[in-house]
């Protein structure tokens, strides 16, 4: 409920209060991911006449309901109309929309009645909900309290009418109503399913099962990262097992071998120069050995291998010098001429 009183401390002249409205405080947000979704029940515009809706009255279906500034403006009749023309697709996917602004229930009318081509809603598949109180807006904390006006909140509701999503924009920035579809379906797949939807997930995608073995049936699919060695170090010779460094290092050649790691941004930091130094230098063999390899674990242990990236020199089966840490290019070019 509004409350209209002076600020705490302040003294007003008797005239003075019956001209001025000094402080209006609005009920405070309730509107949480997890928890249940503030109640309402407010004038509406429903198929070109005023009527009224409820939360209640979706319950056992889902329901987006979706905030905007004002009528008769300019982003915001974009937005509407986008949801209403794809109505149905919400609809087959059990799923309702209502559009809410704090504007009154007779300018949304005068809204729809205004042909789209002069900037009006023109005929509406979706309730236009009026928050003239500001209210409801308020308890959905979607309130730009110094405004009177709503941002661009929208809320993805279940059918125990709990809160799945939230998303808040700006008043310039205009939804997209595929993003807010994909976001209804991920809600709908988690709580069908009980598994959980990865990055950029679409409908039929790949999703998670919560545990960690079930994850790492994923991660060992969908989560492998093929580029790492596209990205940087072409040129390296790739060890692939303990057994064939031992071949290396024990050799006349004298070897340089650069311990890495894919995520490691020093590694491919250093990478162009390490390849310039094999180029110049192709009386070393240069090797790299990624830490990451299960296969190669126990063997960046067995080295001493902390940090990262570390390049180690072996020559006539002996390793001859310290090994260089990190991204230090004059020590490593130092290092090779010592093996030349």
């Amino acid at each position: 409920m509004c409350d209209i009183s002076k600020r705490p401390g302040q003294t007003l002249h008797p005239a003075a209060t019956k001209r001025s409205l000094s402080t209006i405080i609005y009920p405070s947000s309730e509107a949480k991911v997890g928890g249940p979704a503030p109640d309402f029940s407010a004038p509406a515009v429903i198929d070109g006449d005023i009527s009224s809706v409820s939360l209640k009255d979706y319950k056992g279906r889902w329901l987006i309901l979706f905030w905007y500034p004002k009528d008769f403006t300019f982003v915001c009749p974009t937005e509407i109309i986008a949801f209403s023309d794809r109505v149905e697709e919400f609809n087959d996917l059990n799923c309702d929309l209502i559009a809410a602004s704090t504007d009154t229930e007779e300018v949304h009318l005068a809204w729809i009645k205004t042909p789209r081509n002069k900037g009006g809603l023109g005929h509406m598949k979706i309730p236009i909900m009026a928050d003239t109180k500001k209210e409801i807006a308020a308890r959905y904390g979607v309130l730009k309290e110094d405004a009177g006006v709503a941002l661009r909140g929208l809320y993805i509701i279940n059918p125990d009418q709990n809160i799945e999503q939230i998303t808040m924009n700006n008043m310039g920035i205009g939804r997209n109503v595929d993003e807010a579809k994909r976001l209804l379906q991920a809600c709908q797949f988690v709580a069908e399913h009980g598994e959980v939807c990865p990055a950029d997930w679409q409908p039929g995608g790949k999703s998670i099962k919560p545990s960690s073995d079930g994850s790492m049936e994923y991660f060992s699919e969908a989560g492998k990262d093929s580029s790492h060695e596209e990205e940087f170090g072409q040129a390296l010779k790739s060890i692939k097992s303990p057994q064939e460094f031992q071949q290396l290092t024990q050799g006349d050649k004298p070897v340089v071998v650069d311990f890495y790691a894919p995520w490691c941004g020093k590694c491919r930091q250093i990478a162009p120069f390490v390849e310039q130094l094999q180029e110049k230098h192709p009386e070393i063999t240069f090797v790299k050995a990624d830490t990451t390899n299960e296969q190669l674990e126990g063997l960046s242990a067995e080295q001493g291998v902390k940090v990262l990236p570390t390049f180690k020199f072996f020559k006539g089966g002996k390793e001859v010098r310290e090994p260089i840490s990190g991204y230090k290019k004059k020590m490593l070019e130092d290092g090779i001429k010592s093996l030349a």
